[in-house]
């Protein structure tokens, strides 16, 4: 597979259909929010991804979203800056309403859910919930494993767990945790069968982005199934 095809192929499983034609983007958002694939040790944007399927080459200007779907990445959706100017960054009504209102967001930080968690649950910035926080004087917890993991995930169809957030190498996912950068499968999996795993763990599923414990891997695990298969198929030959 060519780097191209290789990235591209990366950025449709990074996608989650949307409705009318729209794709949400599942993948990594830099400090900005801008929709970021990390490929071969480069970040490149979404957009300028979607484009590029869509036209074959790459946009002269920076690529955008003609749609009005916040964070639309759907190739047929983005243009070029250079050809079609964007839309401006205030669109709506000057003073809009947030995605929830302040009850809500305090009601789950009584329930000691992080700023992160809480702006993932209900589509609002972690920002404003620290602002709430501070006006409660409810402290911060340490962000534990548990509060990354469940920032970073959400369920996918067929009993996996998708991982949402940051990946090494285009698609190894990557957390930080206790001072070093780290993969946070390894942790599920060491969590899960009490042993320190040996190898990589990789999803045994089939399903690329999957953490999910169950589903994953290391290399014994994957000796002993090749033995098993080898015995099965060995004994049905002869």
């Amino acid at each position: 597979m060519s780097t191209r095809n290789a990235i591209e192929d990366l950025f449709r499983r990074r996608t989650r259909p949307a409705g009318d034609g729209h794709l949400n983007w599942t993948g990594y958002r830099n400090k900005k929010g801008t929709a970021t694939l990390h490929w071969n040790g480069s970040n490149h944007s979404a957009l300028r991804i979607a484009y590029r399927i869509r036209t074959g080459s790459d946009p002269i200007g920076y690529a955008h979203a003609t749609c009005e779907h916040p964070g639309c990445v759907a190739p047929k959706h983005a243009a070029d800056s250079a050809v079609t100017p964007r839309r401006g960054h205030h669109t709506g009504p000057i003073n809009r309403q947030p995605n929830s209102s302040d009850d809500q967001v305090k009601a789950l930080l009584r329930e000691e859910l992080s700023d992160r968690q809480i702006g993932k649950r209900l589509r609002t910035s972690p920002k404003r919930v620290a602002a709430l926080r501070a006006e409660l004087g409810i402290p911060s917890r340490p962000v534990t494993f548990e509060g990354r993991w469940d920032a970073n995930t959400e369920p996918a169809d067929g009993g996996h767990i998708r991982w949402t957030g940051r990946f090494r190498a285009g698609s190894n996912p990557a957390i930080a945790h206790e001072g070093r950068d780290t993969s946070p499968r390894r942790i599920a999996f060491e969590r899960l069968h009490g042993r320190p795993a040996v190898g990589r763990v990789l999803p045994g599923c089939g399903y690329g982005p999957c953490v999910r414990p169950e589903h994953l891997e290391d290399q014994p695990m994957r000796d002993q199934l090749a033995s098993q298969y080898a015995a099965i198929f060995g004994e049905v030959a002869a």
